[in-house]
């Protein structure tokens, strides 16, 4: 490889925001020029150790300006010495557009409501290289040769940081307020200090100054924000219907694959109390009788032979009887004939009952409405 006697770096052509620039040759002689633009530091470094560090201008190497480096490898003083070392350029300028983000939405409870949401954030946030020797020392493993390390470079180490304090710090902020995502944008310069004091410290560790830190937005995904604004306004019709509503949101989930007691369970561990739990626990019992009774109810048993029927049949395939279409009374579950209107057993009425609150037309037995929720 060539030894280079002039070493000079002017900058990303691009004129991107770069951060550190290591030069690709390692095969220099004393008296070469170093040369350092306004803005700049080169720093040399051999054996995974940071030497010596040069500022802005024109220097001409020498052992009297490469002490550390003289000390570590014995160069000898005067003529065109050969001796190997990686340079460093680094940029001391302040980067003011550090774009920030969750890449993945975090899940973060509204104290408010008691809902969890997956919630984005993002923001800006500047720095500029406070200590070179340790800026270089924490990240040399991800700059080979020749190339340059740009503001990606600190997102891909300080991402995972960045996510863990906003949602640590938000969440803490939030309880402590009592605030809800609903109006948490009226705090966002606020939990923007917080986020900075906080990083601030981190950054320090790696050499780097954090200049400011700013959220522009933390909100949850836009339909999950849409049925946050719907409890909100839920809630303001009163505390019942808000309950009754969340408990009905909780049994949809569960209807299919879970047991009534299951159902219990999870409502108290919700925050319901035994009694409302086994209200709908009692309620989803019977949603899974009528489903049972509807099944079996397909089937026409005739009152002659005992033969079971299609429910179509108007004659039974057994006996040929005439066949009466009957249905179960859901107060005293005796089998009366299609079409009364009240029970012969008990005298209860057989026909649907109308929810007083919404005026949904509910069937026979129902305790609670099948649209509101109220009790009937």
């Amino acid at each position: 490889m060539a030894i280079i006697d002039r070493i000079k770096y002017d900058g990303d052509l691009n004129n991107s925001q770069w951060l550190i620039y290591k030069y690709p040759s390692e095969e220099f002689v004393l008296g070469s020029q170093l040369i350092i633009n306004q803005g700049q530091e080169a720093l040399f470094f051999k054996g995974g150790e940071a030497l010596d560090l040069f500022g802005p201008g024109t220097h001409t190497l020498s052992t009297g300006n490469l002490p550390i480096l003289n000390k570590l490898v014995n160069l000898p003083f005067g003529g065109k010495t050969p001796f190997t070392a990686e340079i460093y350029y680094i940029n001391k300028t302040v980067n003011l557009d550090m774009k920030w983000g969750t890449s993945t939405p975090i899940p973060l409870e509204d104290p408010k409501y008691g809902l969890i949401l997956n919630v984005g954030a993002r923001g800006q946030y500047g720095i500029t290289i406070k200590d070179s020797r340790l800026f270089v020392s924490r990240l040399i493993g991800a700059i080979p040769n020749g190339t340059i390390a740009n503001q990606i470079l600190i997102l891909r180490y300080f991402n995972g940081l960045i996510n863990s304090k906003i949602k640590s710090i938000t969440a803490a902020y939030m309880i402590q307020k009592q605030i809800s995502f609903l109006e948490i944008s009226q705090f966002l310069e606020e939990l923007s200090k917080e986020f900075f004091k906080s990083l601030n410290e981190e950054f320090d560790r790696f050499g780097i100054e954090l200049i400011n830190f700013s959220c522009e937005s933390i909100a949850p995904k836009p339909e999950e924000y849409k049925k946050l604004k719907e409890y909100k306004e839920e809630l303001a019709l009163g505390q019942d219907f808000y309950q009754q509503r969340r408990s009905l949101d909780i049994l949809e989930k569960m209807a299919e694959n879970q047991s009534t007691g299951e159902i219990a369970n999870e409502a108290i561990g919700l925050g319901m109390g035994i009694g409302a739990a086994n209200q709908f626990s009692n309620m989803f019992a019977n949603v899974e009788k009528n489903a049972n009774t509807t099944s079996s109810n397909s089937q026409i048993i005739c009152p002659k032979c005992g033969s079971q029927n299609n429910i179509t049949n108007k004659f039974c395939n057994n006996c040929g009887n005439k066949l009466v279409l009957t249905v179960v009374c859901p107060h005293c579950g005796k089998e009366i004939p299609s079409g009364m209107k009240f029970c012969g057993e008990c005298g209860k009425s057989l026909c649907g009952t109308k929810c007083h609150s919404c005026g949904f037309d509910n069937k026979p037995g129902m305790k609670f409405c099948g649209n509101c929720g109220e009790k009937l």
